[in-house]
């Protein structure tokens, strides 16, 4: 089941809809009512985006685009083996994961605006120095020059003409930000049709709506993301069940191709997930949207204090998520 894209391609209804079995991936729905049945009477709430390194108090128009120019390149941050994670200095702490690449975007702020025309000046190498392994460099500059570009280009140089054109409705920006600014068609082509994920755009999305003047209407519509550490702990409380060459392949950090059929399968499952738990818990009463789902099971992965018990992530080289 699915509908036709713009381009007549069809879309599989990846909410409502398991992946193929032998893509690798099961969801068990016992599992997610006995986890709905847990969390009954727990609280969820979105992100407030305050994190140390990204920078506070800026305007809607410089907001925007900076949450769009970073979350273009927020992307495969996990080092390879045999390296540290990469890290990097800001005002006096060492920084890595998301807060790292934010904070190379502010401390080249200067009168809270941030320039579009500086990533054409320097290199990737500079843009993101710090120590440790940052994979994927050069491709992540040339992509974060492409958006730059678009941005002027096809919105006169503000991600805030686009979020007018979409009249600050949450699925409107990301199908916009998807067809009109580079690397944020996260939609792969598979067998049963094309797959919309979205990671980027929908958090893009989100992290406008939160740090912005104006919240977007209908992020609650938006589903969870599919990235590394939501199957983390999705696979942890039993929820997906890998089969048995998959989880060696993860377990012991084998590269997951990028949009082969595990990878698709991790992906799609992800989703398919937080909606049926989002379904679980309305159920039984809990006021939870996909976005809030996800913060809360993002930060159990990486924050929590089960983290460090939660094994493997799958390892996949792409600038989707």
């Amino acid at each position: 089941p699915g509908r036709r894209t713009n381009m007549g391609q069809m879309e599989a209804d990846i909410r409502n809809v398991p992946p193929p079995a032998e893509w690798g991936v099961t969801v068990d729905q016992q599992a997610i009512e006995a986890l709905a049945d847990e969390w009954s009477g727990r609280s969820f709430h979105l992100p407030a985006w305050d994190y140390t390194g990204l920078p506070q108090g800026l305007d809607d128009e410089n907001w925007y685009n900076l949450c769009v120019v970073a979350c273009s390149v927020l992307a495969c941050i996990w080092p390879p083996d045999g390296h540290a994670m990469w890290t990097t200095r800001f005002e006096g702490e060492d920084l890595d994961d998301a807060p790292a690449v934010f904070s190379c975007f502010a401390r080249r702020i200067e009168d809270g605006r941030l320039d579009l025309d500086l990533f054409s000046a320097m290199d990737g190498a500079e843009f993101f120095a710090g120590r440790g392994a940052l994979q994927l460099v050069t491709e992540k500059w040339t992509q974060l020059n492409g958006v730059a570009a678009a941005i002027r280009d096809n919105w006169a140089g503000s991600v805030a003409a686009l979020v007018s054109e979409a009249e600050y409705d949450a699925e409107r920006t990301v199908e916009l930000l998807a067809d009109t600014i580079p690397g944020f068609h996260d939609a792969p082509l598979s067998p049963v049709g094309r797959l919309p994920f979205f990671k980027l755009a929908r958090l893009a999305t989100a992290m406008m709506s939160a740090g912005g003047s104006r919240s977007f209407s209908g992020l609650e519509r938006l589903p969870v993301y599919p990235d590394y550490m939501l199957p983390r702990v999705l696979r942890h409380l039993g929820v997906m069940i890998y089969t048995t060459d998959l989880a060696d392949a993860i377990d012991n950090r084998r590269l997951i191709p990028k949009e082969s059929p595990w990878e698709l399968g991790i992906r799609w499952a992800t989703v398919f997930s937080g909606d049926r738990l989002v379904t679980a818990l309305r159920r039984r009463g809990v006021a939870v949207s996909p976005p809030a789902l996800d913060y809360a099971l993002w930060e159990s992965a990486v924050l929590g204090p089960e983290a460090d018990t939660m094994g493997e992530h799958h390892r996949t080289l792409t600038l989707a998520y």
